[in-house]
């Protein structure tokens, strides 16, 4: 639909003036053409405006300016640029700082002699063994690998459940890498243990509101979910993955580009004891944090949570976000955000911007995946 056709629209729907339309109407057509338009799960043809005007349709005229006012003050729209822009940054913002205090360590210089640092050998050899794991497609690792030259393809990979196969094939590398440096290496009569091996793993992934599909315990202390499969894996000598990573001093970063401050305090919690469980020092970094104060808590704001209870379909929720412990009404696990990502909408974000059904109209409609982020 073009332009015209769609102010026209949203006019009817809000029965606007034009001094209405000059006063709130322009103000969305920029915000529409400089992010929303770009979301990527609208159908052909379809831009916000429409889509803005179709979702309003279903309210009652008084409840129309109570959901559109919550749209125009509250939603947080993350573009590709931006999303892209925090991926960029991870390395060098982030986790390059940390790598630079463990070779500190190694080579026995002062922390804060970071330039002396950078150029050590032990920094050299440490960015070298150090390796990068998506946890999922989010993780964009082609973006990351291409603002990060100094890292080699080798040492970026798009899953952090690699096959034998690559694993072997990782270790290789690593080998003729490090020989490469000059590093004293096995021979090649020598055993499985006495192999090269990774001594950082990073694992990375855009975006977590509930923490619940990286780490949860199940009835019986068991440890899942994609973080704690990792480090089961990574524990167990019978696995593959634990030859990857050397047995002593290991480390594990886990990279969030974008999550809630709830997550990061709830894995800021449960570190030490992963730590101990499974021996290895584990590294928490959200490179964007969304504060507390984003998220919609029931009660806050008496006429959106009338909009969410009346409007509310249950045929979106599934075994998988009965996990959450929750309905999907403020989404998934209560996260209640205003969120919405450029490539899709998290179901942490409220149920009333993307679920569909027969109660319901999605102002961005959803792809439900199941590895999708929760």
């Amino acid at each position: 639909m073009n332009n015209q056709l769609a102010e026209e629209l949203l006019s009817k729907v809000m029965g606007w003036q034009p001094a209405d339309f000059n006063q709130v109407g322009l103000e969305l057509q920029a915000m529409a053409s400089y992010k929303y338009d770009e979301y990527q799960q609208f159908s052909p043809g379809m831009r916000f405006t429409e889509s803005l005007a179709r979702w309003l349709s279903q309210f009652t005229p008084d409840e129309r300016p109570v959901a559109l006012d919550y749209i125009r003050k509250h939603l947080v729209f993350i573009s590709t640029a931006e999303l892209n822009h925090l991926v960029s940054i991870a390395y060098p913002d982030c986790i390059r700082p940390l790598l630079l205090d463990l070779a500190a360590k190694k080579a026995g210089i002062e922390p804060w002699r970071k330039r002396q640092i950078a150029a050590s050998d032990a920094f050299r050899v440490l960015q070298r063994k150090t390796l990068f794991l998506g946890l999922s497609d989010g993780a964009r690792t082609d973006v990351f690998r291409r603002a990060n030259p100094l890292l080699t393809n080798e040492q970026v990979r798009q899953s952090h459940e690699p096959s034998r196969e690559r694993i072997d094939g990782l270790v290789k590398d690593l080998k003729i890498a490090l020989k490469d440096m000059g590093e004293p290496v096995a021979a090649e009569e020598s055993t499985e243990q006495s192999d090269p091996a990774f001594e950082v793993v990073v694992l990375m992934d855009d975006f977590s509101a509930s923490g619940i599909s990286y780490l949860r315990l199940t009835e019986d202390g068991a440890v899942t979910g994609k973080i704690g499969k990792f480090l089961v894996n990574l524990a167990n000598p019978e696995n593959p993955l634990s030859k990857l990573v050397v047995k002593e001093g290991r480390e594990v970063i886990l990279v969030l580009y974008l999550a809630t401050a709830k997550v990061e305090e709830k894995l800021m919690a449960q570190r030490k004891a992963l730590e101990e469980r499974f021996g290895v020092k584990l590294n928490i970094i959200v490179v964007q944090r969304l504060p507390n104060e984003t998220i919609l808590i029931e009660g806050a704001k008496p006429d959106i949570d009338a909009l969410i209870k009346k409007y509310y379909d249950d045929t979106n929720e599934t075994d998988a976000t009965r996990l959450g412990g929750t309905d999907l009404r403020y989404g998934f696990a209560g996260c209640g955000l205003p969120l919405v990502l450029s490539h899709n909408t998290p179901n942490n974000s409220l149920g009333l911007l993307w679920a569909d059904g027969p109660q319901m109209r999605s102002l961005f409609p959803r792809v439900t995946r199941h590895k999708d982020s929760i």
